[in-house]
Order: structure tokens, then C-alpha cells, then sequence
């Protein structure tokens, strides 16, 4: 697979099971106890929310690495007011398409899960999501996203990037290269028991 044939462009809804699964790797401890810690639960519930026209994690706020018609990674973000636009549609549509236990899951993370990512400012451009599949992981691609990503924080008039990841994760090199600077360490305690450790949130100045 030649990294130079891949394009990026607007979202749009293709292929929802490999959004959902590149959404999920990019924190499997919290998407896995956001869905009770069934992983078909996530897979179907992202996917959903994937081919929504609103919400947090609809293919609308996405921009796709395309080779062809194949999808190879993506960036999920919008502006602080947008992510505000954004979470009435994602929990409505949350309620429609997951089961109790799903439901009960999500509940739990809107009480204590939420402490794990700090709120970011209202000039700020939140990087949600960013991934590439991963036999192209580590040849530039991210890289292309990721610099994709600030020309549209530009374009939306933000004065920042804001991101949250796990401690550890490896894409914390590819941000802290583009300037990216930890702001925030989280830890809850309460949590940990779930696999949910200490979390970074970064930014970088436009």
C-alpha cells in the first residue's frame, strides 16, 4: 500500500465498521467502559453514530484518509460550539440503538467518566478522534491528518488544539512533534478498577 495514493477528504458514511473500529483504538479503556465492556456493544453503537448526520462521533465533524474508495484513517474533531451542537444528538441517538445494560454504561461514564476529560475552552478546536489503520501506522499519514486538523481549526477561527489520550498511547510523539504540551493530567480513582488510568490532555497553540 503506497502511502502517496491516499487522499483525504470530507466525511462521509463508508464503511461504519471500520470508523467504529478505528474510533475505539484510539482509547479502548474508555470506549470499552463506556459500553459495559462489551465489545460488540461498542463496535455496534459506534458504527450507528457513525453514519448519523449529528452528533459526536457522525462522519459530518470527520475527515477521511481515502485510498480509492477504501477508508485508511480518519480525524474526528469540531469547535468547542459545535461539540456543544454535537452531545443532545449523540445521547438521543444513544438511547435509541443500545440495550439496558448499554444505557446503564453510559449513565455511569456521564456521572464519574466525565472527570476524566477536563472541558476545553470555548475558542478551542477539539481533536476527538484520529486514527490510521494499522498497517499504515508510523509512515506519515497521521502526520497528514493531523496537519489537516489545524487548517480547519484555522478555518473555524480557534486559537487551539485541545486532545485527550491515555498515558502511554503511542500517538503522544506524533502530537508532542506537531508542539503539542500536556496541560492536564487526570487520574479517578474510582475508575481504575475499569482500566481507565491516567489520562493527558494536550494542546497546541495556532
Amino acid at each position: 500500500m503506497d502511502p502517496r495514493a491516499i487522499t483525504l477528504q470530507d466525511g462521509d458514511d463508508r464503511d461504519p465498521a471500520l470508523a467504529a473500529a478505528l474510533i475505539f483504538d484510539t482509547d479502548p479503556h474508555i470506549f470499552s467502559f463506556l459500553h459495559g465492556h462489551d465489545r460488540a456493544r461498542a463496535d455496534h453503537h459506534l458504527a450507528y453514530q457513525w453514519q448519523q448526520t449529528e452528533g459526536l462521533f457522525s462522519h459530518r465533524y470527520a475527515r477521511l484518509a481515502v485510498d480509492g474508495a477504501a477508508l485508511r484513517g480518519l480525524a474526528l474533531g469540531f469547535s468547542a460550539a459545535e461539540q456543544q451542537v454535537g452531545a443532545g444528538p449523540f445521547f438521543a441517538q444513544a438511547q435509541v440503538v443500545l440495550d439496558e445494560d448499554g444505557r446503564a454504561a453510559l449513565a455511569r461514564w456521564v456521572q464519574e467518566g466525565r472527570y476524566v476529560l477536563p472541558p476545553i475552552p470555548p475558542t478551542a478546536y477539539y481533536l476527538q478522534n484520529l486514527a490510521v489503520v494499522p498497517e499504515l501506522r508510523g509512515r506519515g499519514l497521521g502526520q497528514r491528518l493531523l496537519e489537516d486538523v489545524f487548517q480547519r481549526a484555522r478555518q473555524a477561527g480557534s486559537d487551539a488544539v485541545h486532545l485527550d489520550l491515555y498515558a502511554g498511547n503511542p500517538a503522544q510523539a506524533l502530537y508532542e512533534r506537531a508542539g503539542f504540551k500536556v496541560l492536564v493530567e487526570t487520574r479517578v480513582p474510582a475508575l481504575e478498577a475499569e482500566g481507565i488510568g491516567l489520562h493527558l490532555h494536550m494542546a497546541a497553540a495556532l
